[in-house]
């Protein structure tokens, strides 16, 4: 086997595996037809609980898929506040998805809102396995004391949850996506919430519920490489003796 190959191939291979979350985000939109799929599923009633084609997932068990790049899509938004959208990898710190949850086109619409609707941002592919947590800061683009809800109710400020969770599977793209719906408000309906789930609405592609079975690193790959180089030398010197 050619050396230099087996080198390129090496140090290709673990830099594809070595991408990090902190790259520069992409800017991306979603295609129009699944757009409107997801969009005719966000209700003022929030009843994502009753589609066929959803499956519930369990929010905080949510995993890149070790393969694809995530890809974060905005559906829609019934606030009346100002939402952020963040994320976590591994429990470590929050970093900023969407600064200004709001639209000129949304539910509840702002002429001023930056977004449109489908937009999306690439955040990149991680290194290993890596659980994924996302979380919106209420009004967050006005007041930088809002509270923050995220997948775990016992973390939030009322030990309430605020995020839903589905999987979704578009046939034309044969992909998974995970659609995330929030609710912005503090509280029970008891206590002045609507408790609709269709504040913050986004859909991710790249994650999973649960861990992938094998993510290989760098490493295997490289270990790979070195045992199959040195099969295929022992085939050769086998066939010339």
């Amino acid at each position: 086997m050619n050396r230099t190959f087996v080198t390129s191939l090496v140090a290709a291979s673990a830099a594809s595996l070595c991408l990090t979350a902190t790259e520069p985000a992409h800017a991306l939109a979603l295609r129009p037809d699944l757009w409107s799929t997801f969009n005719s599923k966000v209700n003022v009633e929030g009843n994502f609980l009753n589609d066929a084609q959803l499956t519930l997932l369990n929010p905080q068990s949510l995993f890149w898929n070790g393969v694809d790049p995530v890809e974060v899509f905005f559906i829609n938004e019934g606030a009346r506040y100002r939402n952020q959208l963040f994320y976590s990898a591994n429990g470590g710190s929050s970093a900023l998805i969407f600064n200004d949850i709001s639209s000129s086109k949304s539910i509840l619409s702002e002429k001023d809102g930056p977004l449109s609707l489908g937009q999306g941002v690439n955040l990149g592919s991680f290194s290993g396995p890596t659980q994924l947590d996302f979380a919106i800061k209420a009004d967050g683009f006005k007041n930088a004391n809002g509270y923050t809800y995220g997948a775990n109710p016992a973390k939030n400020p009322d030990q309430l949850e605020h995020l839903l969770a589905f999987e979704y599977f578009d046939v034309v793209e044969k992909q998974k996506y995970v659609l995330l719906a929030f609710e912005d408000l503090f509280g029970t309906q008891q206590q002045g919430s609507d408790r609709d789930f269709n504040d913050v609405v986004f859909v991710v592609r790249g994650i999973q519920e649960g861990a992938p079975s094998q993510v290989p690193e760098p490493s295997v790959i490289l270990g790979m490489l070195v045992v199959g180089g040195g099969a295929l030398t022992l085939r050769r010197r086998v066939a010339e003796g």
